[in-house]
């Protein structure tokens, strides 16, 4: 299966094994690596939590939708809030 990176490299699984293993034997390479803690970023901007409550049987249908979509609840609003702000600002 393997992986692209951000900057295009395709990684094999035999590779990431492979650095996995380096890893693991403390042969990690010196340089500028970074690792960045939690969820990478998405959108390309820092994200900010947005909450509100409704009815369960409302929040039951969002969810039966996103799914349907093959999307979070997540990413259903935040598709729906933003096809909404792209009309709005027409």
């Amino acid at each position: 299966m393997g992986v692209t990176t951000k900057n295009g490299t395709y990684l094999s699984d035999e590779t990431l094994e492979e650095i996995a293993q380096a890893f693991e034997r403390g042969e990690w390479p010196e340089g500028t690596t970074r690792i960045l803690r939690g969820r990478p970023l998405i959108l390309g901007e820092e994200l900010q939590s947005v909450t509100y409550r409704d009815a369960k049987s409302k929040v039951a249908a969002m969810d039966k939708r996103a799914a349907s979509l093959h999307m979070s609840r997540s990413d259903y609003l935040r598709d729906l809030v933003s096809k909404d702000l792209a009309t709005a600002a027409s």
